[in-house]
């Protein structure tokens, strides 16, 4: 039980990282669009809120299919372009869903949009996390062993 309670609490905590990051991210285009005139402090919070719900379920979306593709190994060890397409698919996965739901109101235009949007953040948003999470490793266990510098130094001044 202990093991697919962390892996729960990942999940939630990879999809709570992903709306923090999407709502910092709007709040930034809505500020800037409250200096240009454009939106109201109203509609610029309710941007927020739906993004951010939105970036929590690609997030919870995206673990899920990280879980099932990395079984057994570490989140650092997988190559970076899984991760990019397992955060695409989660957007398609996402995409879909609305699909179902709106295609009466949306125009085809819209709905490539839109396609092109939620798999464009799904794929940037997990190759982010794979990069932090490298980053992070490298910082504190040290580079890898082939990135090793030259054991002697090179010379300074010429003789």
């Amino acid at each position: 039980m202990t093991r697919w309670r962390r892996l729960l609490g990942a999940v939630v905590g990879n999809g709570l990282t992903f709306a923090v990051a999407a709502g910092v991210a709007t709040t930034a285009v809505g500020a800037a669009a409250l200096v240009f005139g454009k939106a109201t402090p109203r509609d610029v919070l309710e941007t927020v809120g739906r993004v951010s719900f939105v970036a929590f379920l690609l997030g919870v979306l995206f673990s899920g299919l990280l879980v099932a593709a990395a079984r057994r190994r570490r989140l650092v060890d997988l190559p970076i372009l899984r991760f990019i397409g397992l955060g695409a698919g989660a957007g398609l996965l996402y995409f879909c869903f609305l699909l179902v739901n709106a295609y009466r109101s949306w125009s085809i235009p819209l709905a490539l949009w839109n396609a092109a949007l939620l798999v464009g953040i799904g794929a940037s948003a997990a190759g982010g996390i794979v990069l932090i999470a490298r980053r992070g490793r490298i910082l504190l266990d040290g580079p890898p062993a082939h990135a090793a510098v030259p054991s002697e130094p090179a010379p300074t001044s010429i003789d």
